[in-house]
């Protein structure tokens, strides 16, 4: 039984994923592996909440501010592509 992107999203968006079964995380890995859309889906979060983590542990100066908020603008336009 092949996990829809929506359970796929859901599970990793949730944190989920660290959670599931060894079955579901096998489908879920399978799923990843054979969905250009979901990979995009994952990177883009995973890159979100690395900007995120550098954003709340950094001091909040506007140069800081703007290098992210370009980094995030690139990140979306790309995964537009």
């Amino acid at each position: 039984m092949m996990l829809t992107c929506k359970e796929v999203t859901t599970l990793v968006a949730s944190g989920e994923i660290d959670d599931a079964s060894a079955t579901q995380h096998a489908l879920a890995r399978l799923h990843l592996l054979l969905c250009g859309d979901c990979r995009r889906y994952v990177e883009e979060l995973r890159s979100l909440r690395l900007t995120a983590r550098d954003l709340l542990h950094s001091e909040l100066d506007t140069a800081r501010l703007a290098v992210l908020e370009r980094r995030i603008i690139e990140l979306s336009q790309s995964a537009d592509r």
